[in-house]
């Protein structure tokens, strides 16, 4: 396998319990699995391959074994469960920042080409008043030359850089985000406004279902208020379009 990930060095280099799988059917279902089982904040598992993997709104994430990053992060922070998509937005900040690319909202990762080169999919589990876990599946597309015919929009860090460490790029990454996500505790406003300062989306003409207009602002609880012709109308959730 083309630059396997090297587990030794992502045990003494990362602050966190790592598990590293050749293959599994999804990253975000076994970190869920661990979650129920009592797995620890930050428990990080990372695959190279995944046979069932998920991107938002039910889409399969396609990535090809050996050559991209697959990874899920186990959080438990002291948030209430409406705050849960806010650490969907660190992420994506830690992931724009890192990385050097833009924020498509609410958390998909382009290229200047406006090509998408990574995302992040949240699931969480809640209790009475408090997240109990919430999981933070991430992928990015790392040293994959080619994608097919089905995803015209899709693209890697290669395509722009050149060939990568993959370890290395999971070493930068994964402290970042725990870092990004950490920070909303007691600043949510840099947070937000480190997204702001990342964000493709605003000033543009988008559509989102059935809402399109020019996508304006990014509120406090990380909707996304778009000027209609019927006045300012806030998302909270869907997939953008950008149309203009």
């Amino acid at each position: 396998m083309p630059d396997a990930l090297d587990g030794a060095r992502l045990a003494a280099g990362l602050k966190t319990p790592v598990r590293l799988l050749a293959r599994c059917t999804s990253t975000n279902a076994l970190a869920r699995e661990m979650g129920h089982a009592g797995a620890p904040h930050s428990q990080l598992v990372v695959a190279e391959h995944q046979t069932a993997g998920r991107g938002r709104q039910g889409r399969t994430w396609d990535a090809k074994p050996g050559e991209n990053l697959l990874f899920s992060l186990l959080l438990r922070p002291p948030l209430p469960p409406r705050d849960a998509p806010l650490l969907c937005l660190a992420a994506a900040v830690a992931l724009a920042e890192t990385l050097d690319l833009g924020i498509k909202w609410p958390n998909d990762l382009l290229d200047p080409q406006e090509r998408k080169v990574s995302g992040i999919l949240a699931e969480m589990e809640a209790r009475p008043g408090r997240l109990a876990f919430v999981v933070l599946g991430v992928g990015v597309n790392v040293n994959q030359a080619a994608f097919p015919p089905e995803l015209p929009r899709a693209a890697s860090l290669a395509m722009r850089d050149g060939p990568q460490d993959r370890t290395a790029l999971l070493l930068r990454v994964v402290p970042a985000i725990l870092a990004r996500c950490a920070q909303l505790q007691a600043d949510r406003v840099g947070v937000l406004d480190a997204w702001r300062g990342r964000a493709v989306t605003l000033g543009r003409r988008v559509r989102v279902g059935a809402v399109e207009g020019v996508a304006r602002a990014l509120q406090e609880d990380g909707g996304l208020v778009v000027d209609t012709a019927q006045g300012p109308r806030v998302v909270l959730a869907g997939d953008v379009e950008m149309v203009g």
